[in-house]
């Protein structure tokens, strides 16, 4: 009969250190399992989980059969086999993209064969019978050690290679029972108490890690979100100022153009077309924007039918050619996206030295105003400063529209 060792059986230092390292495996497999309870439980921490669980029952077991040998120290190292296998099991669910050598189908043949062999050995005398049990547990760990050291690598994938370097020296602490002085199924106990720690420790890691590279990516994407247009995908107002105040200080002063654009009736494009043509219709200006402009001029959007272009290094001639481009290819694609003709108006003006973003707005804002006033579809140039504003002969801007 199988009972918890009593100080009698204690008093034998293999069943005291047996029943020492399953109190604290049961402590580490409770503690890492209400860690999981308020963690979010990725694909393989239920296999971790009962793997722990497993290993410090099997241990505690061996614990319980070390006094009596024979068949429940049998029964005791079979029951320390499936433990790797089961963490093994969880960290290919948790690297499911990770290349890692075999396979399911192979770890299910290296436990059928582990069983097969273990029952083997219930038939066999007593020494080929330890030897052959120490040979199985052997094989198991080298079998996850094998696996978990010769994956794809990366900064990822250490912790595993640490669990698979725990994993192979686990594997040959049974061979300290051949050796003499240490009973076999102490040997093989130990070689899993020290496992499971290491199991424990590395899926708290991996859990941790992915938890805080998905929190990073999602303050990554929020940083996105609060920085561009959702629909045209253009910087916003905010984020256009601060890109443009920036490039502003790292150029030659006075050589920046900024066009301040508007899309002509466009209420009139949503009440007779519906508010998807009018998306429609802002989308396509920010696609031919992006399109015409040069990888360091800035473009942006400053709230609804209403666009900005900081164009770095520019002329104000050269901008309205740039605005002209920019119309073209507006009023090309309009029928291809079911609008009407689609016109803009445009003010333009050179950024003064030391002038402001916001400065040089109000300034391309009033050229824009101006462009309106003079029958819309056309650019016009400001010069001047914003209280004595000097405008251009307003420049055609493609066709007019309906």
């Amino acid at each position: 009969m199988l009972s918890w060792p009593t100080p009698d059986t204690l008093a034998s230092p293999w069943t005291a250190a047996l029943a020492a390292a399953a109190s604290m495996l049961l402590l580490v497999a409770l503690a890492t399992t209400a860690f999981g309870l308020r963690q979010r439980r990725y694909a393989g921490w239920h296999w971790w989980t009962l793997a722990l669980w497993q290993g410090a029952s099997a241990v505690a077991l061996a614990a319980l059969a070390l006094p009596e040998g024979g068949a429940p120290g049998a029964l005791a190292t079979a029951l320390l086999v499936p433990a790797p296998l089961l963490a093994l099991r969880g960290l290919r669910r948790f690297h499911p993209r990770q290349l890692m050598a075999g396979g399911a189908r192979g770890d299910g043949v290296v436990a059928l064969a582990a069983l097969a062999l273990l029952g083997l050995a219930a038939a066999l005398p007593a020494p080929l019978a330890q030897g052959l049990m120490a040979a199985v547990v052997l094989g198991v760990h080298a079998h996850v050690a094998t696996v978990l050291l010769l994956g794809s690598g990366g900064r990822d994938f250490v912790p595993v290679q640490a669990l698979g370097l725990a994993a192979a020296l686990a594997g040959l602490l049974p061979l300290a029972a051949l050796l003499g002085g240490v009973p076999p199924l102490v040997a093989q106990a130990a070689g899993l108490a020290l496992l499971l720690p290491v199991l424990a420790f590395v899926a708290v890691a991996l859990v941790c890690e992915r938890t805080e590279r998905q929190l990073r990516d999602s303050r990554r994407r929020l940083r996105v979100l609060a920085h561009l247009d959702s629909l045209t995908q253009l910087p916003n107002r905010r984020h256009f100022e601060q890109l443009a105040e920036s490039a502003l200080q790292q150029d030659e002063p006075g050589t920046a153009a900024l066009l301040h654009i508007d899309v002509d009736h466009f209420k009139r494009i949503n009440d007779l077309f519906g508010h998807a043509a009018g998306d429609r219709a802002l989308q396509l200006v920010s696609q031919a924007m992006l399109e015409a402009l040069r990888a360091h001029d800035i473009p942006g959007r400053q709230g609804g039918d209403e666009f900005v272009l900081l164009l770095r290094r520019t002329t104000p001639a050269q901008a309205l050619g740039v605005a002209q481009r920019i119309t073209a290819e507006v009023q090309r694609r309009a029928p291809l996206q079911q609008l009407p003709t689609v016109s803009l108006s445009v003010g333009v003006v050179q950024v003064a030295f030391g002038e402001g973003v916001a400065a040089a707005l109000r300034r391309a804002d009033q050229a824009l105003y101006e462009a309106k006033r003079q029958g819309r579809s056309c650019a016009v140039t400001a010069e001047g400063n914003e209280d004595t504003p000097v405008f251009g002969a307003s420049r055609p801007m493609g066709l007019q529209a309906a």
